[in-house]
């Protein structure tokens, strides 16, 4: 099954900010584009040492510079008072630029190797930059690390190893604030464009090769950005990040990982992701309101998860342990909570639009190519559901299951029970009303509940209770059921048996 990813991608439009570069170019990452890497490349000709420094309150600026080689140049500007500057260049062709406005400011630069670049620009009290750049260029490039800092108490550390490594933090406003960042390898890139808030801590970790991490305009209180990558050619996106106390945690193992979420919006959302293996991809293009949890564990290769929340309290979770699964989850309301464990190869999952509150919603797969689409009120989402129970377990091969809430009628408070076991059993349901529990088990080779002819079992009414138990093989349950106080068991133990309800 195609998973469709529709419930708030179409409804709802969200404005991603323009990044400061382009997501990282693994095709042809041969150089940084950047003016800091046009000054490496062609001002620094020579040794040049340009300083200059103004005590405003008569208290001094502190200022060392160390150059050896050829080609280095260390250009320093210190407005204010307690600033404290040191500049370590060895080799050839290295270059950094500071400037400092404020008070009681650190900054250390430390540059082993050839054309690297350090730049730090400084307006604010009480911040600390520590850039250590060390390795051989890479294609005539080597290390770069450029940092604006606007605000106090700011502390950014940048460790860069190897060559071809660029780190780009910009316009950082407000205060307390911590970025880190550690490069290893060859041609990683991190960028962080416009932040600004107060307390917020941002770890980068890359060990690889071609690695990406961009994030863009993170605006907001107490948000903490983890993201960590080992492997080659992984990437990382995130756009506009707005609110307090967001927490997202990124961390990928293997090659060719991607992780890409934007707009996220409200208090104490938290995001994890986990992917080990190849090939794993992670995409939720809204994330709004409040207490929203997801979180989500891809195990193997080629897995794919899309989630859209809108509303508050909304938890997430999807484990996918297996290659080429494909999960799918989006919700509309308040104090829902989906679950989704998919174990085995092909397997297939969309949860979407549980319209209102207190859903419950378990799935869990095992085996190969089973399929399960549950929707509540999708597409249209003027409807309401709310307090839904729903628990589907497929184990085996080919197994599908599909519930839809009515789309014309209001469904609360339903309980739903779904279990599969075998091959080819599937379950296609449509529900009206309110107040239903139907629990269904199946149990050998191509067992189906359906509709007369082509069309779906439709249960319609008040208070009715449908139960149907099937083992064996080939056994079919087809009808409808649209009467109110209603109470059907259905049970069929051999093979072929076929059992017509039609209740008005």
């Amino acid at each position: 099954m195609k998973l469709n990813k529709s419930l708030l991608t179409c409804a709802i439009a969200v404005a991603l900010s323009s990044s400061f570069v382009a997501h990282a170019n693994i095709d042809d990452k041969n150089q940084s584009t950047s003016v800091l890497a046009s000054q490496v490349s062609t001002t620094a000709v020579g040794n040049v040492l340009t300083i200059e420094q103004t005590s405003l309150q008569g208290m001094g600026n502190d200022v060392m510079v160390t150059q050896q080689g050829d080609g280095l140049e260390a250009n320093v500007t210190s407005l204010g008072d307690n600033n404290s500057i040191n500049v370590d260049q060895k080799q050839i062709q290295n270059l950094s630029l500071t400037y400092v406005i404020g008070d009681n400011n650190t900054l250390s630069h430390s540059q082993d190797g050839e054309v690297n670049g350090a730049l730090s620009d400084i307006t604010g009290d009480d911040n600390s930059v520590n850039v250590a750049q060390f390795g051989t260029g890479f294609f005539g490039i080597n290390n770069e690390a450029i940092n604006v800092v606007q605000g106090d108490a700011n502390d950014i550390a940048v460790t860069q190893q190897d060559g071809g490594h660029w780190f780009y933090n910009l316009d950082l406003q407000g205060n307390s604030n911590k970025i880190s960042a550690s490069q290893a390898g060859l041609l990683n890139e991190a960028t962080l464009a416009t932040i600004s808030g107060d307390e917020n801590t941002i770890e980068v970790t890359q060990n690889g090769l071609f690695n990406a991490f961009t994030l863009t305009e993170l605006v907001g209180n107490t948000n903490e950005v983890v993201i960590a990558q080992e492997g080659n050619f992984n990437g990382v996106t995130v756009a506009s990040v707005r609110g307090d106390e967001n927490s997202l945690d990124i961390e990928q193992a293997g090659d060719s990982n991607t992780a890409t979420f934007a707009s996220v919006e409200g208090n104490e959302n938290t995001l994890s992701i986990d992917q080990e293996g190849n090939t794993n991809t992670f995409t939720s293009e809204l994330f709004a309101g409040n207490d929203n949890q997801v979180s989500v564990d891809q195990q193997q290769d080629n897995n794919q998860v899309g989630a859209d929340v809108l509303g508050d309290n909304n938890e997430l979770t999807v484990m996918q342990n297996g290659s080429m699964n494909e999960t799918y989850l989006g919700t509309i309301g308040a104090d829902n909570e989906f679950s989704s464990v998919q174990i085995g190869n092909e397997n297939s999952a969309h949860i979407a639009n549980f319209n209102g509150q207190g859903n419950d919603v378990d799935l869990a797969q095992a085996g190969d190519m089973n399929t399960a689409l549950i929707q509540s009120s999708y597409p249209d989402t003027s409807l309401t559901s709310n307090d839904n129970d729903i628990n589907i377990s497929q184990l085996g091969s080919t197994n599908e299951a599909t519930l839809t809430f009515a789309s014309v009628l209001n469904s609360n408070n339903n309980s739903v029970d779904f279990s599969q076991s075998g091959d080819l059993n599937a379950i296609d349901l449509v529900m009206e009303g309110s107040n239903h529990s139907i629990d269904i088990s199946q149990q050998g080779d191509m067992n189906m509940v359906a509709g007369i002819d082509t069309g779906a079992f439709i249960v319609g009414g008040d208070n009715i209770n449908f139960t149907v138990t099937q083992v064996g093989n080939g056994n079919l349950v087809e009808g409808a059921i649209t009467a109110s106080n209603t109470s059907v068991v259905i049970t069929q133990v051999g093979d072929y048996n076929t059992a017509t309800v039609t209740q008005e």
